[in-house]
């Protein structure tokens, strides 16, 4: 599949089940093999890592919602302080509408991605990289 996708493209997941990172990874690879993707089971691991490691407007961070401890929610509530340019998408498994109406109140969320991820997704999700 030939892809518009900008070289060094980096993609984080942040999401507490490894089955669901390992799958989204692949399928990710399996789109643009030049794709980084870091993985992240919590979004207090991934802010340490952020504060660390600027990163550049075309990355995508996938954020799952539910996890133990400190939720997606807690995560962009801290990540907004860090004033990073990029592209915040909501992956969940939730149908919730109130949780689809709450991720469109930060200003970097740019969308709502339900699980499982799919290859018609992972098209979406890096063309709107380019928007």
């Amino acid at each position: 599949m030939s892809s518009i996708t900008p070289i060094g493209l980096k993609c984080i997941i942040i999401d507490d089940d490894r089955v669901t990172v390992f799958m989204s990874k692949k399928l990710i690879h399996t789109y643009n093999e030049n794709v980084v993707v870091d993985t992240f089971q919590s979004g207090l691991e991934a802010l340490a890592y952020l504060r660390e490691n600027p990163i550049a407007p075309e990355t995508v961070i996938l954020l799952d919602i539910n996890m133990p401890n400190y939720s997606g929610w807690d995560f962009l509530k801290d990540f907004e302080e860090l004033n990073m340019d990029c592209k915040v998408f909501m992956f969940s498994a939730s149908i919730d509408t109130q949780d689809i109406e709450k991720s469109n109140s930060f200003d970097k969320v740019q969308g709502f991605i339900s699980k499982p991820l799919t290859s018609e997704k992972v098209g979406q999700l890096f063309q709107n990289t380019n928007n």
